[in-house]
């Protein structure tokens, strides 16, 4: 019985899937799982350390109070997450592709750093970027992929509500801006998307109470009221791949849906909200994409004969400097100008390997398909308009912890989201 066993958890990881540690421990006799709160404080840590405390702010090196509070929070959900593996050793398996394909990013990105004489900025980012990898992956050792997903969820739920409702409660311009902690209108709209997905995934197939319908609403009217349009674009395209994936309708959801789509018609339609986003106050125009196309032509536009062309000026880039307007830096607005500027040609030529490895295991994973692509979608889009992809930030937890559930080990045994989808922390029972 023990070489059974033992072959089926082998079997569990392939030559070109390596385990992060053997499996040996997770095919033994069932343990004791730690408890859910543990997992919640740390996907709470982990969500609260790397949004931004100070609005318009960028690292560029030193220490003062704010830096130093996110390092400890980040050090002690790391430690935390150590302990909870070591003290129960239950070991699931786990790929570490994903871990890989960062650690040549965080390299190269060193690399130009060095040569453009800012290597200290950017060496912290990559620690702290490198920290919330190694966090995620160690709880996610201790806890199933799904309660590892829906923890991180939830922590943005929370969050994003807490500084969204401060916001409102301090009063705010046209565009729902957070309180505490002080989040933009952007950051806002990632934080109640990818819960929001979770739970109208859910919600499509009747797995939820009348609690989770009300905090699908309020998520819902964040994202909106944040009238951030790329993260709109990209949840409706979410939206739409989750029901042209589902396969089986449950009769609450169509009654549901004859009853949403009209009044979805009607407010669309009818009424100046569609114009009003479209054209707010705040767009300068949406032909120049908010002066984005600037900073990004500055960056497409370097020598092909630079070291910066190719391995780029490090993590601490998040501003380039422009000719021919009144303000001198632009921001990049943007992942994949980010990473053209912090890792060159080399770094985000790995980055788009990466992405591609993660879009083709969700398009061959069944069990995962409808869930993973729509926030896979969700948060791909956003990339193309706004930064984080990899970076210290909340888009980056979410990228990483989907790429790692697709990770061939954790696929395995993961449940299958289409028939049997949880919303629970508690998670089933070490097999």
């Amino acid at each position: 019985m023990t070489m059974v066993n033992f072959s089926v958890a082998r079997g569990a990881i392939t030559p070109s899937w390596p385990s992060l540690l053997p499996a040996t421990s997770y095919a033994a006799e069932p343990k004791a799982e730690p408890k859910a709160w543990h997992l919640a404080a740390i996907a709470l840590m982990c969500v609260g350390c790397v949004v931004a405390w100070r609005q318009g702010a960028f690292y560029t090196g030193g220490v003062d109070p704010v830096v130093a509070l996110k390092a400890l929070m980040q050090s002690a959900a790391l430690a935390w997450a150590w302990v909870l593996a070591k003290k129960y050793g239950l070991a699931r398996p786990l790929g570490i592709r994903s871990l890989n394909y960062l650690l040549m990013i965080l390299a190269v990105s060193l690399i130009g750093a060095f040569a453009a004489g800012d290597l200290m900025a950017s060496a912290v980012i990559a620690i702290r970027v490198l920290m919330m990898a190694l966090t995620l992956m160690l709880v996610m050792r201790t806890y199933s992929a799904e309660q590892t997903l829906v923890a991180l969820s939830f922590a943005m739920a929370i969050v994003g509500a807490l500084s969204a409702g401060t916001g409102l409660a301090l009063g705010g311009g046209a565009r729902l801006s957070g309180g505490i902690p002080p989040l933009s209108p952007n950051e806002i709209a990632l934080l109640a998307g990818v819960p929001a997905l979770l739970l109208l995934h859910e919600g499509i197939r009747a797995r939820v109470h009348c609690w989770h319908l009300a905090l699908l609403v309020m998520l819902a009217g964040m994202l909106f009221l944040s009238e951030s349009r790329t993260a709109l674009i990209g949840a409706a395209a979410a939206a739409g791949l989750m029901l042209l994936l589902i396969r089986h309708i449950p009769i609450q959801t169509v009654i549901a849906a004859l009853i949403a789509f009209p009044l979805l018609t009607y407010t669309l339609l009818m009424t100046p909200v569609l114009q009003n986003l479209l054209a707010r106050e705040d767009s300068a125009s949406l032909l120049t994409l908010n002066s984005r196309t600037i900073s990004w032509s500055v960056v497409l536009n370097l020598p092909w004969d630079t070291w910066e062309r190719w391995v780029g000026t490090g993590l601490s880039t998040k501003t380039i400097a422009v000719e021919g307007q009144y303000w001198e830096e632009q921001v990049f607005d943007s992942s994949w100008i980010s990473l053209l500027a912090q890792s060159g040609i080399i770094g985000t030529a790995i980055a788009v390997l990466w992405i591609s490895s993660v879009v083709l295991r969700v398009l061959k994973t069944a069990n995962a398909r409808t869930l993973f692509l729509p926030l896979l979608a969700f948060i791909l889009v956003r990339s193309f308009m706004e930064n984080g992809l990899i970076d210290a930030g909340v888009m980056f937890l979410a990228f990483f912890a989907i790429s790692l559930n697709l990770e061939r080990p954790s696929a395995r045994i993961s449940i299958d989201w289409d028939r049997h989808g949880t919303l629970s922390l508690s998670g089933r029972k070490a097999r």
